[in-house]
């Protein structure tokens, strides 16, 4: 069946000129970023109607869709600067700046909804993990709740479905490097600061594998992991939130994958020759699923070994104000 590009509304192009802010704005405003947001998730809930993609699949026609109804977004940040500094847009020579990709514009967008977003209350902080299964492997599914003070509670089938207290405490991981929640929460808020703090952290922080030392190709995938961890797993505020989006964006290569089941998929290629895959609901700013995935004791799982390629995780991250009767 042959698909014909829809043509946007002349009533559609008036709003979206009057929703773009002046030009020295460099995020979008709440309600105009919502807006906008809107207009994209609309789009692309239309294209999926019409289409039916199948999971994990980007006919030629999406491409062009998610990048029309990223175009609005994108022309806020022309002529602002280069996306690992902070803003949302990719200079090119000594003209005026280009709009991003496709996959890194998605992670801006969900850059400025993170930055927007109330921070969350509770006293625990639940972390959830699905795993597909992979080289024949059993699917398998664990959950924790992490009290302010360290205190955890886990449930898998090895507790039998039933929570039960973990000894001791559990410090959060950024990069493999152990930080307290005030350390979280004081990370710093512009992208290139931050994958700096990672990039230093880990150098200084003594992070092994059971083989020894890191070399520099682990460093760096310890770094990005930090990254990802950030706005997948960890109770990172808003504004260090929206700072890791944007450092992911800055890596080179960032692809979109399309829409999938939970929002939109991007692929990352990194310097050790590994690819990340990430499920992003950019109306949410988060992570929902992954092909790897940073472990509560700061070890990776995925990437490597036997059918790594079709690792998937599930993860759901957020506080709560009590445990589970």
């Amino acid at each position: 069946m042959n698909l014909v590009p829809v043509q946007p509304d002349p009533i559609d192009r008036a709003e979206l000129a009057r929703l773009l802010p002046p030009p020295e704005e460099r995020d979008l405003p709440g309600e105009r970023h919502l807006r906008l947001q809107e207009l994209l998730m609309s789009s692309i809930d239309e294209d999926l109607r019409a289409g039916r993609p199948a999971p994990h699949r980007f006919p030629r026609r999406r491409l062009v869709l998610v990048a029309s109804a990223l175009a609005a977004v994108t022309a806020v940040a022309v002529g602002v600067g280069a996306v690992v500094g902070g803003d949302d847009a990719v200079p090119s020579g000594d003209g005026p700046a280009v709009a991003a990709p496709p996959g890194r514009e998605l992670l801006l967008v969900a850059a400025t909804t993170a930055e927007q977003a109330p921070e969350g209350t509770g006293d625990y902080w639940y972390l959830k993990v699905h795993s597909s299964g992979v080289a024949g492997s059993a699917p398998y599914e664990y959950e924790y709740w992490i009290h302010r003070d360290g205190r955890t509670w886990f449930r898998a089938a090895k507790s039998e479905g039933k929570v039960v207290k973990l000894g001791g405490t559990t410090p959060w991981v950024v990069g493999g490097v152990e930080v307290s929640l005030d350390q979280l929460r004081r990370l710093p808020t512009e992208p290139a600061a931050l994958r700096e703090w990672i990039t230093n952290a880990v150098r200084d922080g003594n992070v092994r594998t059971s083989g020894g030392p890191l070399n520099a190709e682990l460093r760096e995938r310890s770094v990005f992991n930090g990254l990802v961890s950030l706005v997948s797993q960890l109770p990172a505020p808003p504004r260090v939130r929206a700072a890791a989006f944007r450092a992911i964006a800055g890596y080179p290569g960032v692809e979109s994958l399309g829409a999938v089941d939970g929002g939109q998929g991007l692929r990352i290629p990194l310097p050790d020759g590994t690819q990340a895959r990430l499920v992003v609901d950019p109306a949410t700013a988060r992570i929902r699923e992954t092909n790897f995935f940073v472990t509560i004791e700061g070890g990776e799982a995925g990437f490597s070994g036997k059918g790594a390629d079709q690792a998937s995780y599930r993860l759901t991250a957020e506080w709560t104000e009590r445990l589970p009767s």
